[in-house]
């Protein structure tokens, strides 16, 4: 959550280089641990860090493109993360020790200080923060470099904000409550949307890291199973990008949801009878939850409002850590009781699909800027 207040306060593309170069350091700290207590304390804090990379990154992006593209942005994203966990599996697999394969994992991150030129602030940020000088120029640049055609109103508005003679229309009272979280809870309607996708989140983290510890803890080579378990949420990812534009957010998340449910209880009635059908039963699964993941990262962007995204996000993001966290466990439940992991993913993937259903549609909407265009979706 201060990650997102962070975010939300100083910039995305500004959160993004600290986040990543803090982790970064502290990862590479951790790598000269001299006892288990200097290990831990780092062991803390860096996930604490790292943590915040992913959401920021993402609202940058989905701030940067247009409704058309956020489909894609999110799929590259996704893949992105897939291939890095691709690789990550081949170093562990080439180093073999954690020390050395910390600091190799870690040192390509210092590469963030580039994007200081390479990457843009978003300029949604910059206009809600009244910085309209710069967020024209940046607009001005982007339709350069996609050699767009700007209308001559536009031209006139960007040409006015450069010279510093316009003039952003905003409400009093919202100005002077901007970036407060408890605006949104005094929302009746956001304060749902946070409840449900808080849950939904939970329950999508907590099958996805239930699926892979579950996965890589089947006979074979771990780090073999662990590059495999990786490479088949590409498929998913492909899946979500061809779908999430046509089928719309909540019912693709609300589909993908149930049929990781089916397929955990499909794995469960297969038990003892096909070991095949079991494995494939997990790895559709996992595919399958891999779809929720990318969406609701998406729907929670497009449900916020800008002076408010990055904190609900992470908001949202910290019940699917407490989801993360506890998949663990299930591992230790199902040597006592048979299937008994593959039980509690289908006890929380199938009401998360449900739930889901409840918030609004977004697709090809415009993002939200204040809490009022927020709770207006989906009454038009």
């Amino acid at each position: 959550m201060l990650i997102g207040y962070f975010s939300d306060r100083f910039g995305r593309r500004t959160a993004l280089i600290c986040i990543v170069l803090s982790s970064a350091i502290l990862g590479i700290v951790r790598s000269f641990s001299v006892n288990f207590i200097m290990l831990l304390i780092f062991e803390f804090l860096e996930p604490a860090v790292s943590s915040g990379i992913y959401p920021v990154s993402f609202i940058l992006a989905m701030e940067l493109i247009g409704p058309e593209r956020r489909a894609l942005g999110s799929f590259l994203l996704s893949i992105a993360f897939t291939l890095s966990l691709m690789l990550l599996g081949l170093e562990a697999m080439l180093t073999r020790e954690w020390r050395l394969l910390t600091r190799v994992a870690y040192a390509p991150s210092f590469l963030i200080l580039t994007y200081r030129w390479l990457i843009p602030e978003s300029a949604r940020w910059l206009v809600n923060k009244k910085r309209v000088q710069e967020a024209a120029r940046i607009i001005e640049s982007g339709a350069k470099y996609n050699k767009s055609q700007l209308t001559m109103e536009a031209k006139t508005m960007l040409s006015q904000a450069i010279n510093g003679e316009f003039i952003v229309e905003s409400n009093k009272d919202q100005k002077v409550k901007t970036y407060r979280l408890i605006m949104a809870f005094k929302s009746r309607i956001l304060l749902l949307r946070i409840v449900i996708c808080s849950f939904c989140w939970a329950a999508t983290a907590f099958v996805y890291a239930g699926l892979t510890m579950f996965s890589v803890s089947l006979g074979g080579d771990k780090f073999v199973n662990f590059i495999l378990n990786s490479f088949i949420e590409i498929p998913g990812a492909i899946v979500c990008y061809l779908l999430i534009d046509r089928m719309g957010r909540r019912k693709l998340m609300c589909l993908s949801l149930f049929v990781t449910g089916a397929s955990c209880i499909a794995f469960i009635l297969l038990s003892g009878v096909s070991v095949g059908g079991q494995i494939t039963a997990t790895l559709i699964g996992k595919s399958t939850i891999t779809i929720s993941f990318i969406i609701i990262y998406v729907y929670v962007a497009e449900l916020f409002p800008t002076e408010l995204r990055q904190t609900l996000l992470s908001t949202c993001a910290i019940f699917g850590r407490i989801g993360a966290i506890l998949a663990p466990f299930t591992l230790y439940l199902g040597k006592h009781m048979e299937s008994m992991e593959m039980i509690l993913f289908a006890a929380t993937t199938i009401p998360a699909g449900i739930l889901i259903l409840f918030p609004p549609e977004t697709l090809n909407l415009q993002l939200p800027d204040t809490i009022q265009e927020a709770e207006n979706i989906g009454k038009t």
